[in-house]
C-alpha cells in the first residue's frame, strides 16, 4: 500500500515488490542457507504422511516441496506472485498459491501444522501473522518458525551493520518491526505466548554459507536482502561504494580451512495450540 497523503511506498509494499524482483535470484544465494533449515523444521512440527501442511512465506517452496515428499496434504501461500511463480516452477506437483500471513483465506483449524521459514522478519505486522497461524491450526496442532539470530552472533549482519555504520549516513525507512526483534528468545517466547501458543520451545540452528569468496557477501547484499538494501539505495553513491568497498574487505575475515565459510546462526521458535 501507498501512504495517500505523502506517496511513500509501505514496509508490507517496499518488501512485495522487492521480493517479487528478486525471485529468480533467491536460490544462488539465500537459498543456499535457508534450505538447512527444512529438516530441524519438519521434524519439529511433526510433518508426515497425512499432516495437513501450511507453508506461509514459501519463497521458492523447499519447506511444502519436503512436506509433500514425505506425504502430507502440503500447500504454500506467498504474498510476491513472482515468488509463488518460481515455487510453482520447481515444484509443479505442489499447491502454491498468492497469500497473505497476516490474513489467511483458510477456515479455523484447516491444518495440522504451520510454518514460516524467515518470513516473520519481513511482515509489518508480524504478531497478527502468529494469531492466523494459531487461528487456523487445529486443536494440537504446531507452528514454528525461525529467524536470524543478531548482528552480535550473525557475522554477516555484524560486517553489512559494521559497514554501513562506518561510511554511510542515517536514512529514513518505512516503517517496520525492528529486524532482530525475534532473536531474542525472550520476546520469541512471550510473542508465541500472546498468540495462544502453548509448550512454546526456541532452539539454535548454527546454520554455516560456504562461499566462493568475499564477492559473494556483497552479491548477497544486493539480491537477498531487502532492508539493508533499502538503506543503501538511500545513500549517496560515494558512500555505497565505500560501504561496498568495507564488505568486500571485512569478508576476508572469513576465509577458513581452504574455502570461505560464514556463520548463520538462526532461531527456530515452535509451539503448540491447546
Amino acid at each position: 500500500m501507498t501512504n495517500e497523503a505523502t506517496g511513500a511506498v509501505s514496509f508490507k509494499e517496499a518488501e512485495r515488490t522487492g521480493w517479487g524482483e528478486k525471485a529468480t535470484v533467491y536460490d544462488d544465494f539465500a537459498g543456499q542457507i535457508t534450505a538447512g533449515v527444512v529438516g530441524p523444521v519438519l521434524d519439529a512440527i511433526g510433518v508426515g504422511p497425512g499432516t495437513r501442511f501450511l507453508d506461509v512465506c514459501c519463497g521458492p517452496g523447499y519447506l511444502a516441496a519436503e512436506a509433500s515428499r514425505r506425504g502430507a496434504a502440503a500447500r504454500g501461500i506467498d504474498f510476491a506472485a513472482a515468488m509463488v511463480e518460481e515455487a510453482r516452477r520447481r515444484f509443479p506437483a505442489v499447491d502454491f498459491a498468492p497469500g497473505d500471513a497476516e490474513a489467511l483465506a483458510f477456515g479455523d483449524g484447516a491444518f495440522d501444522a504451520v510454518a514460516c521459514a524467515f518470513g516473520i522478519l519481513h511482515l509489518a505486522d508480524p504478531d497478527r501473522a502468529l494469531a492466523e497461524a494459531h487461528r487456523v491450526l487445529a486443536p494440537g496442532g504446531r507452528h514454528a518458525f525461525t529467524v536470524w539470530m543478531g548482528p552480535e552472533r550473525h557475522e554477516f549482519f555484524r560486517l553489512v551493520g559494521d559497514a554501513i555504520a562506518a561510511h554511510g549516513a542515517p536514512v529514513e525507512l518505512p516503517p517496520a518491526p525492528p529486524m532482530f526483534r525475534f532473536a531474542a528468545p525472550d520476546e520469541a517466547r512471550r510473542s508465541m505466548a500472546a498468540a495462544g501458543f502453548a509448550a512454546v520451545d526456541v532452539a539454535e540452528l548454527p546454520l554455516i554459507w560456504r562461499i566462493a569468496g568475499p564477492e559473494d557477501v556483497l552479491a548477497y547484499v544486493e539480491k537477498c536482502t531487502m532492508r539493508v538494501a533499502m538503506v543503501l539505495d538511500r545513500q549517496t553513491p560515494e558512500a555505497r561504494q565505500r560501504i561496498h568497498e568495507a564488505i568486500v574487505a571485512g569478508a576476508e575475515a572469513f576465509r577458513r580451512g581452504g574455502g570461505w565459510e560464514v556463520a548463520w546462526p538462526a532461531l527456530l521458535v515452535t509451539g503448540r495450540k491447546s
